[in-house]
């Protein structure tokens, strides 16, 4: 890098060094977050309805009666035949008892844990009153989906990474198919109602969209590793740790922080094998380098600051960089 450029950004986050002492001092003292205990979260009223077994388990079940219960499933422009004919298909029937063993008894618990949570940090907002698991033929592009007072869950997505089901999927994909992963895709599900969205096309503000969302795993989460919540092997993780400071220069020394370059997005931000510098460091590095990069710029900020979970949410990303003097 360029001695002009490095004194630049040296300027660019330094430009508050007058700031006293102490006053640093107690800005640290305020950064450890603390979550509610179990007894300080508010409880929260919601129906659970399992409607996979409803269709596919129960079929002495009319279809008119699923129907009128459930309309928002049954396009009227498809013919009953069609779904008649689904309820019984061998296919759906393998598929569907490969997702009797999921969760178990927890299912309601792990939800209410996640929207209790929710309540607490944000009461005034309005959650899901029904949550409703169903199976998508394995559509893991919406593993939860947030329908404003429903809550939906693709069960047929947390079979484990290694189901023979799940064949010929890549594996950078499988890797997120357990049940570990529910509370991460409910909270992805459901973060836009507590984190200002943006169009922008700038790849810092992206960053710092997904790692305001990342960020507020841990509140909604608080018991999950911190791998979990960005969907990371062990391995993963560990490489991002090891290399946070290569990546950070990566991207200074190639202007990428302010660009509106849309192959940016793909590269660093979308889900893939691997993130693609085009040098050394795609050898082991995991997808979606740039959402984890926005999270630890998100963390420098709220550690800088003392901001609440509300503040940093609603904080724009220039002002998060500039205040959160990140430079791994």
């Amino acid at each position: 890098m360029g001695t002009s450029r490095l004194r630049k950004i040296n300027r660019f986050f330094w430009h508050r060094k007058g700031l006293l002492f102490g006053t640093w001092l107690f800005v640290f003292g305020c950064t450890s977050s603390t979550h509610p205990k179990p007894q300080e979260l508010p409880k929260v009223s919601f129906e659970l309805i399992r409607f996979e077994q409803l269709f596919f388990g129960d079929l002495d079940t009319p279809l008119e009666e699923l129907k009128s219960q459930y309309p928002y499933f049954f396009p009227s422009r498809t013919p009953d035949l069609v779904w008649q004919t689904k309820r019984t298909d061998s296919l759906q029937q393998v598929l569907y008892q490969a997702t009797l063993p999921l969760f178990k008894d927890d299912l309601k618990q792990r939800t209410s844990n996640v929207l209790q949570h929710a309540k607490y940090y944000f009461p005034n907002e309005k959650l899901p009153k029904k949550v409703i698991t169903l199976l998508t033929d394995v559509d893991y592009s919406l593993r939860a989906v947030d329908a404003d007072s429903l809550l939906l869950i693709s069960i047929d997505t947390y079979l484990g990474t290694s189901h023979p089901l799940y064949e010929g999927i890549p594996q950078y994909i499988k890797n997120k198919l357990t049940q570990k992963h529910l509370e991460t895709e409910i909270i992805d599900a459901l973060s836009s109602r507590f984190i200002n969205q943006t169009e922008s096309r700038v790849f810092l503000d992206r960053m710092i969209k997904h790692g305001k969302r990342l960020y507020l795993h841990e509140f909604l989460a608080p018991s999950m590793l911190p791998l979990n919540h960005i969907q990371y092997t062990q391995e993963q993780w560990d490489w991002a740790t090891a290399h946070e400071s290569d990546v950070w220069r990566y991207f200074v020394d190639n202007e990428f922080l302010f660009s509106t370059d849309e192959n940016l997005h793909f590269r660093f931000l979308t889900p893939s094998p691997y993130s693609k510098f085009y040098s050394y460091l795609d050898e082991n590095s995991p997808g979606r380098i740039g959402q984890w990069m926005g999270y630890r710029m998100v963390k420098a900020y709220q550690k800088r600051t003392g901001a609440s979970l509300q503040e940093v949410l609603t904080t724009n990303a220039q002002e998060i960089l500039k205040k959160s003097r990140y430079n791994p």
